[in-house]
């Protein structure tokens, strides 16, 4: 009984002391929370005690205060990226509006010849459809970035829509007095689409070519059950550093000293439309030569 007893009081001594021990771990975590809690740093917290349940303790709360600082700096580098998106949209719509302005000015003031007016009319009509199409372009990003926005798809074939939507380019292609290289297939390549997204994305990508670029080359095939479209252009600026990384950012441009080329928004809108068509799309850039490579599943 005695023996009893005496060992009762050595294991009560024993808990008493890995819980006296537990409670000091705790509360040196305690501490540690406070402090990374009040200030700024890249600490994880950690215990001396070498026991397994206080070890995963620990280690969910460093999972968690990782998830904790990527959601901060999530937040900001979004916070960031709108005032940088209202800065370039503000600018964008100011500069067709101060150039309408002054024309409307010029176009009323007396004197003017009637063939003056019409030079100004002209440009006037030129900076709302510029308008226009920037706001166009803002709704449409704006639309496509609903989760439960749904593009209705059906079999297309992707040779005689690409086929034609380059041919809507060739007087624009001829202003520039280039000579492009075009490898189009004569087959049909079919693929699921929607038409009208599909044209919208060969013309963004043919606009961004044409303004930015000059020697364009297109070329469509079918590749490892895919159709591949790709458009490539030699930079006007062959020192011009693009981040491929953000090309498909929302009012991304290489060069911030370019004003009234484009929204900065045909490529953004590109890729969203093609993503919701269950497709990809990327850019490279390799010795000055600028490409971006649209691919769709075959139809079986």
């Amino acid at each position: 009984m005695i023996i009893a007893l005496i060992l009762l009081g050595i294991l009560a001594v024993i808990l008493l002391g890995h819980m006296l021990i537990y409670r000091r771990q705790v509360a040196g975590l305690s501490r540690q929370l406070a402090f990374i809690n009040q200030n700024k740093t890249q600490a994880q917290p950690q215990v001396d005690l070498h026991a397994p349940e206080l070890n995963e303790l620990v280690r969910q709360i460093s999972i968690l205060n990782d998830r904790l600082k990527n959601t901060e700096l999530t937040f900001f580098r979004q916070d960031e990226a709108l005032r940088e998106t209202i800065a370039n949209l503000s600018h964008d719509i100011r500069t067709p509006l101060t150039s309408l302005d002054g024309y409307f000015q010029l176009l009323s003031a007396e004197g003017v010849s009637q063939e003056k007016k019409e030079y100004y009319v002209g440009i006037i009509k030129s900076r709302l459809e510029s308008l226009t199409a920037m706001l166009d372009e803002l709704f449409t990003y704006a639309k496509l970035q609903d989760p439960n926005y749904d593009i209705e798809t059906a079999p297309m074939d992707m040779t005689a829509v690409t086929a034609e939507t380059l041919l809507s380019f060739y007087d624009d292609i001829k202003k520039n007095g280039e000579d492009p290289q075009i490898n189009i297939p004569e087959k049909s390549i079919e693929i699921r689409c929607n038409k009208g997204a599909y044209i919208r994305i060969i013309q963004n990508i043919i606009k961004n070519a044409l303004v930015h670029g000059k020697n364009l080359t297109v070329k469509l095939c079918e590749d490892n059950g895919e159709a591949v479209f790709a458009c490539g252009d030699e930079l006007l600026n062959a020192d011009e550093h693009i981040d491929i990384t953000r090309v498909f950012e929302r009012f991304y441009k290489a060069d911030k000293a370019r004003s009234g080329k484009g929204s900065g928004l045909g490529l953004a809108i590109s890729k969203e439309l093609t993503e919701k068509m269950g497709g990809r799309i990327e850019a490279a850039c390799e010795a000055g030569v600028f490409t971006i490579t649209l691919a769709f599943p075959l139809c079986n």
